[in-house]
């Protein structure tokens, strides 16, 4: 399986998981996998900096960076504790990306994406039109998709990506409701669940133009991603806007 147009992927990873321990972890085998599937550009976040050490992890990132820099865009990961290192983080690592890519993991983080300490970093993402790839999932008292709405609302000039969409039936129509709210909201079909006919309803409801292709690689199958939506009963031309134009527009390499 391959597919037809050459795929920006919003959201994949860099290290070893704790859950998934077979993966393969190299940048370089990575590139492998996306050369099968035609995945052109992976955007990646650092699993450690997910789990405990923002320093160290973007630092990871920053080291493919600079070996693959035609493959691979960052994001910063940032922690809203301790108060101040994530802004310290952003300015470390702002050439990674303009705009920049952000990344919030509230679970793993444990504190709630709409809490006080995160909020001089969608301050940072409102000035700069800033890209900020938020982890959710159902209904999640830390990083639920319907908290996202009222954010977007008040930080207009951020790009927010709901991650994984809420990952669940029920979390996905939570961050369809969020994006028919908040226009800045886009939605991410990673995910570890498939759900018949959601993409169709997807594209029904808040327009293919807010859907972006992510893998999760490489902890997930790419191959599984992919098929989501080349078996979707949507025209080619959504399909191409979901797996390459819509993230390539949103990160402002388009062209244009």
């Amino acid at each position: 399986m391959k597919s037809p147009f050459p795929i920006y992927d919003c959201h994949g990873h860099l290290g070893v998981h704790p859950d998934f321990p077979a993966c393969k972890y190299a940048p370089e085998e990575m590139i492998q996998v996306m050369d099968h599937l035609n995945i052109e550009v992976l955007a990646i976040t650092s699993t450690l900096a997910c789990y405990s050490d923002c320093p160290r992890g973007n630092a990871e990132v920053a080291e493919v960076l600079k070996n693959y820099p035609k493959r691979f865009r960052g994001y910063v990961t940032v922690n809203p504790r301790p108060a101040g290192q994530a802004l310290a983080e952003l300015q470390i690592w702002s050439y990674f990306h303009t705009p920049p890519l952000i990344k919030f993991h509230p679970d793993l983080h444990k504190y709630p994406v709409t809490g006080s300490q995160y909020q001089p970093v969608w301050d940072y993402a409102n000035q700069t039109r800033g890209i900020v790839l938020v982890h959710t999932w159902d209904s999640d008292p830390n990083c639920g998709p319907l908290m996202l709405a009222g954010i977007g609302r008040s930080f207009p000039q951020a790009r927010i990506i709901v991650g994984h969409s809420g990952v669940t039936w029920r979390g996905y129509e939570q961050a369809m409701e969020t994006a028919a709210s908040a226009p800045n909201t886009f939605l991410d079909i990673t995910g570890s669940q498939s759900h018949r006919t959601m993409l169709e309803r997807m594209v029904a409801r808040v327009g293919a133009e807010r859907i972006l292709f992510g893998s999760d690689m490489p902890y997930l199958e790419a191959a599984m991603a992919l098929g989501r939506v080349l078996s979707a009963r949507i025209p080619d031309s959504d399909k191409e806007k979901i797996f390459r134009t819509n993230f390539r527009r949103l990160i402002g390499e388009d062209g244009s």
